[in-house]
């Protein structure tokens, strides 16, 4: 049961009004690429360039990557946080 409705969730409202809607999206974003001159193959060129960068960045190594990204959640987490409870604080009515 449960795979029929992340099926009917993944596939949309119909079959036919989703290969539409495909059709209409690919037109627009093939027409954005062509004027802006990119081919598929420069766009995921470019994304996995992009991740080698972010991972290069991160650190060589699993613990490298792992204490960055500790020392992003800390940074982030003392300014997320105290906003998050300062606007839960104020809403509760």
């Amino acid at each position: 049961m449960a795979d029929n409705k992340f099926l009917d969730r993944f596939k949309g409202s119909s079959g036919s009004k989703t290969v539409v809607q495909l059709v209409v999206v690919s037109i627009i974003v093939g027409a954005l690429f062509t004027l802006m001159g990119i081919s598929p193959r420069d766009f995921w060129r470019g994304i996995f360039d992009n991740v080698q960068r972010l991972v290069a960045m991160l650190g060589e190594n699993v613990g490298e990557v792992a204490l960055t990204l500790f020392t992003y959640l800390a940074i982030g987490a003392a300014v997320v946080v105290p906003i998050w409870l300062i606007t839960r604080l104020i809403s509760r009515k």
